[in-house]
């Protein structure tokens, strides 16, 4: 669950003092600055992780596909939603058609010292 919103990295306003904080404290800022970036790399990280765990109960007969399954099949169902998008970036090399974005305005703030 710590893959998946709000996730691990920090969200919302922050202040970044660079006497003091680490840049790793500045990535995960970063990071969870965008939600959508945290929904994302949470599956594509996701996705082949639970593929493996997945096959390795099948192979062994280890009693956990109850849990697996349906997590295999709710990340392949955020990919397919894409999929068209995903194929076009990767397999197609054209570029996707615009699209209008409905981007929730947020005034997050940003301080860095």
């Amino acid at each position: 669950m710590a893959k998946i919103y709000p996730g691990q990295f920090i969200t919302g306003d922050f202040v970044f003092d660079s006497t003091k904080d680490s840049a790793m404290k500045l990535a995960w800022y970063f990071f969870g600055y965008s939600d959508f970036y945290n929904y994302f790399i949470g599956n594509i990280i996701f996705l082949p992780i639970i593929a493996n765990i997945t096959v390795l109960n099948y192979c062994f007969n280890i009693p956990a596909k109850v849990v697996c399954v349906p997590l295999l099949a709710m990340s392949l169902l955020l990919v397919l939603m894409e999929y068209s998008k995903l194929k076009g970036i990767f397999f197609v090399n054209t570029a996707t058609p615009m699209q209008k974005v409905d981007v929730q305005s947020s005034e997050r703030k940003v301080t860095v010292k």
